[in-house]
């Protein structure tokens, strides 16, 4: 039994084939990064910085990690469930997903909201709405901001957590759409199942068109804006990867267009590259507060769905083909890549205080011309450091914990947890599953 148990503990929590995209660590890392130099940009011109062009107009639209966020969540949760159905295993618990789900945001977030309320002083955390900011409720018309939250916003909480609130939405809403996605799919193993699938996802898409090109005005269109459903698009492009991964990897023979990608992966890179640039310098607004608040609605839907294209673009070469070759994917399995994957979340949560912290201190004018490149560096400086000690201190003793417990206690009703494996590599440190869920999304 003892031995059983240590086996079992060396072991994935989950099917092994979704621990099979290491690379997707490292687009998490610079999804968390560019949305860090996006923040940057925008406060080192709302002090009265320049940024010089094209850098500034590339800056701008760096907000696009965003996308990338929920992308990747949405592949990487729905697809054990997807799999399992085809597979015709049965379909991991809900219960051990929402464990998992909270124990991989709350903790670490709770710190990062606590310690920053000190230093630097956000406002929020420790006023009469507490527990809307604890909760991740701040983007819906439940209360009354007051204070310095309701003079200046980006003093309140941590404000880059708008998405880690649309992330919880959507971790809520993930089992609907699974059952809701199964009931269409019955035929499983066909590969009928595949266009119904794809279709029902679609819809997903298609409603948050019309909900983004609405100014949200009211406190109801404002909570519908920021949500799974308003950012639908981006998660359907993360479901539809999924199902389309399982179907191809279902298949006997590899898909042509599977073999493209793996091959020359520099193709929808090059492409999603491209746009990125063309859109930034040429289309969009170069000036990187041009956002939400203040857009235009029409540059903005072009900027939304542009955003979903490369996304998609660039994580295709993650999911097809991602034992392959080539510059890309060798960037991407670098350990340093790796390791800023790992610590992205803690990235994700420091960033803006640490921005906040910079600019309460004066480091924008300790080199006007430069201030742009100052508060880059000293963000970087600031919160690298954090991060790395949210990951080893809070975020990996807590994951290794709720490995070895759902190990030991699996949940009532759920598939088995282990599968035969034939052959295993030692585990590395960033690969063992006991630190880190290769299904886990990270950061939102």
């Amino acid at each position: 039994m003892g031995s059983d148990r240590k086996a079992a503990l060396h072991e994935p929590a989950v099917p092994r084939s979704h621990l099979e995209f290491p690379l997707f660590d490292s687009l998490r890392g610079f999804a968390a990064l560019s949305v860090l130099v996006f923040h940057v940009a925008g406060f080192a011109v709302l002090f009265g910085g320049s940024i010089p062009w094209p850098v500034e107009g590339l800056a701008a639209h760096l907000n696009v990690g965003v996308t990338f966020f929920f992308v990747l969540s949405a592949f990487l949760l729905y697809r054990p469930f997807v799999a399992a159905r085809v597979s015709g295993r049965d379909r991991p618990a809900f219960s051990g997903y929402a464990k998992r789900r909270f124990l991989r945001i709350a903790p670490a977030y709770w710190a990062a909201l606590t310690v920053t309320a000190i230093v630097p002083g956000m406002s929020g955390a420790f006023s009469g709405n507490w527990w809307v900011y604890y909760g991740l409720l701040q983007e819906l018309p439940i209360y009354t901001r007051v204070g310095t939250c309701a003079e200046i916003s980006y003093r309140c909480g941590i404000p880059p957590t708008w998405t880690l609130a649309v992330e919880v939405m959507f971790y809520a809403l993930l089992p609907v759409f699974v059952l809701i996605l199964a009931r269409i799919g019955r035929s499983r193993r066909t590969r009928s199942w595949l266009v119904p699938e794809l279709a029902a996802i679609s819809v997903l898409a298609l409603v948050s068109l019309p909900i983004q090109s609405q100014l949200p005005v009211s406190g109801l269109m404002h909570a519908i804006n920021y949500s799974p459903f308003g950012m639908g698009l981006w998660f359907a492009l993360g479901l539809g990867v999924a199902s389309v991964s399982v179907w191809a990897e279902d298949r006997i023979s590899e898909p042509g267009w599977v073999g493209l990608i793996r091959t020359r992966p520099w193709i929808p890179l090059g492409i999603g590259a491209g746009l990125y640039v063309a859109l930034s310098l040429f289309v969009l607004e170069s000036n990187p507060l041009a956002n939400v608040a203040f857009r235009n609605v029409n540059l903005y839907m072009v900027e939304f769905v542009a955003f979903g294209v490369i996304a998609l673009l660039v994580v295709l070469p993650a999911v097809f083909g991602r034992q392959g070759e080539g510059r890309y994917r060798w960037i991407l399995r670098h350990p340093l890549s790796t390791w800023l994957g790992l610590i992205s979340y803690g990235i994700f949560l420091w960033h803006f205080p640490a921005i906040i912290l910079l600019i309460d201190i004066g480091a924008p004018d300790w080199w006007p011309q430069m201030s742009f490149a100052v508060l880059l560096a000293g963000t970087l400086a600031i919160t690298i450091p954090c991060a790395a000690v949210s990951y080893y201190a809070i975020e990996r003793p807590i994951m290794r914990w709720s490995r070895r417990s759902s190990i030991q206690r699996p949940d009532e009703g759920a598939s088995p947890t282990l599968e035969p494996v034939t052959a295993r590599a030692p585990a590395t440190p960033e690969r063992d599953p006991l630190l880190k869920d290769q299904s886990d999304p990270g950061p939102p």
